[in-house]
């Protein structure tokens, strides 16, 4: 079920916790680990944009302060 996008972050967050507390461990299924492994080749390939957000991130608290 999709997320309902005034509450998407929220509840992404979360499930988000959950995965990376289990990330080393093997799925419990072949369809699980399957997305697993598709979790963790998405993430590689997005490491320079969420560089990117953290650095916009930490420029924006520094100009609040």
């Amino acid at each position: 079920m999709a997320n309902m996008s005034y509450c998407r972050f929220e509840n992404t967050y979360n499930d988000l916790l959950d995965c990376f507390e289990n990330i080393w461990n093997e799925a419990e299924n072949e369809r699980d680990e399957r997305y697993r492994v598709r979790m963790i080749r998405f993430l590689k390939e997005q490491l320079n944009e969420i560089e990117e957000l953290n650095q916009e991130l930490d420029l924006n608290e520094e100009l609040a302060q």
